[in-house]
């Protein structure tokens, strides 16, 4: 064992052939330190991980209950029973898409008044007129061929009723000028 020792400074590297016969169980009994901090780590990593996953999920479900809160009582009816999750994140969506097509449509009624634009037809009204134009179109079709028509006696009584239920329709419900012409009669 003298002679491991003494060769030791001339060559400065230990060799395995020096711990040959020589036991060392503190050596084996001893765990590196990494090994002990994954271990301990493991269990003092869960805790805190659970707990701070436990808030964030506490977190987002009370903003969720926010948002049902803040939604308008016509959305929530639009389903029964209880809102999911799921659904109140997308009538929140919804919501939010119908407040910014209308913050849109009142900015370009704003500019088209600064700008001296008289009237300025918002993309609903513009719809409203497209319809009232098609039923209008549709009422005149209707009309042409009741007119072309040879047999009006049997069917006449069903022709002036739909003829008037179209009146109707177009002066109550349809702003405009009445394009239909009066019902026989």
């Amino acid at each position: 064992m003298d002679e491991g020792i003494s060769r030791l400074p001339e060559r400065q590297l230990l060799e395995h052939r020096d711990f040959i016969g020589l036991e060392y169980p503190a050596l084996y009994m001893c765990k590196p330190k990494r090994g002990v901090k994954r271990d301990e780590s493991k269990e003092t990593y869960k805790l805190p991980h659970r707990l701070i996953e436990k808030k964030r999920r506490d977190r987002i479900n009370e903003c969720i209950a926010q948002l049902k809160d803040l939604l308008p009582e016509h959305l929530k009816l639009t389903t029964l029973g209880h809102l999911e999750k799921a659904v109140v994140l997308e009538l929140t969506l919804k919501h939010l898409k119908a407040l910014t097509a209308l913050t849109e449509q009142q900015h370009q009624k704003i500019v088209a008044l600064q700008s001296g634009e008289r009237s300025v037809k918002s993309p609903v009204q513009a719809d409203l007129d497209a319809f009232h134009s098609g039923f209008q179109t549709c009422a005149k079709e209707v009309l042409q061929f009741l007119s072309r028509s040879e047999s009006w006696t049997p069917r006449e009584q069903r022709c002036a009723q739909l003829l008037g239920h179209l009146h109707a329709v177009s002066s109550q419900f349809l702003p405009g000028p009445r394009l239909l012409s009066p019902p026989p009669g």
